[in-house]
């Protein structure tokens, strides 16, 4: 046993290099960089296309089927895996590991210029995204008191401020809490007396509710900022919007009860 033996006879050589071995073991240990939220690549690319109205088979012929046939020639995909629900199309295109997600990404947004003017007019743009670990949030911070719903959320964005001025803080994203809105309740059979439709309400009350840019005036040493200011500050407003017009004989507000 010529280890054994020669340990004992060196026996506080043996202490010393065992202690340096020790010390140099704790220490790489506490000094090696660790993070608690490492960044990892998925291979995995999703295309997400919104078609408003459309049915699942229709989707799946319209959209789906031909966004699939422009991704078949990628070279390194694994698997292609494909949802087809009411409106909307969702792709995703798994890559192998060797396969750089950049250039997996460019790929991707390629083929599917090219599938576009295939597509329906009425398609909205596709939504490339690929799957970043680093941008999940790693802090959930829930609300609860004994407020209204619309008080509570002012609350919220009190918070979000606050928060979005840490140092080091990315984003702080606020889900869920009460959206105030405006209901317009339009009586069909009156509208068609009117001679008007849904979209002449909606478009009416869409170009009325704005602020209008009107230039600038300068004066001797000063500049002034002038613009029309448009949006709604009370609902009421609503109500006197003039939604058609015909000269010399009547002008149809939104507030119009008798046919």
């Amino acid at each position: 046993m010529k280890v054994t033996d020669t340990a004992i006879s060196l026996r506080i050589a043996t202490i010393v290099l065992t202690f340096l071995a020790v010390a140099g073991g704790i220490f790489s240990y506490v000094t090696l960089p660790k993070e608690a939220n490492p960044s990892i690549e998925i291979p995995n690319i999703i295309i997400t296309t919104v078609y408003p109205g459309a049915s699942p088979s229709d989707v799946e012929n319209l959209i789906t089927q031909r966004i699939e046939q422009e991704l078949q020639s990628i070279a390194g995909i694994d698997e292609i895996r494909s949802t087809s629900v009411e409106g909307v199309s969702s792709i995703v295109v798994e890559f192998t590991p060797d396969v750089s997600i950049d250039d997996a990404n460019q790929k991707v947004r390629d083929k599917v210029d090219l599938a576009k003017p295939e597509l329906p007019n009425d398609v909205e743009e596709p939504i490339i995204s690929e799957i970043d670990l680093s941008e999940f949030p790693i802090m959930a911070v829930n609300l609860a008191a004994d407020y209204s719903l619309a008080r509570l959320k002012e609350v919220a964005e009190d918070l979000q401020d606050e928060l979005e001025s840490i140092s080091g803080i990315l984003e702080v994203v606020l889900i869920g809490g009460l959206e105030r809105e405006v209901q317009v309740e339009v009586d069909r059979a009156k509208l068609q007396g009117y001679n008007l439709s849904f979209d002449d309400i909606a478009s009416t009350i869409r170009s009325e509710n704005t602020n209008i840019p009107g230039g600038s005036i300068d004066t001797e040493r000063l500049n002034y900022l002038v613009r029309v200011d448009g949006q709604f500050d009370d609902p009421r407003e609503i109500e006197d919007l003039v939604v058609k017009s015909v000269e010399g004989r009547r002008t149809d507000r939104l507030r119009e009860r008798d046919s």
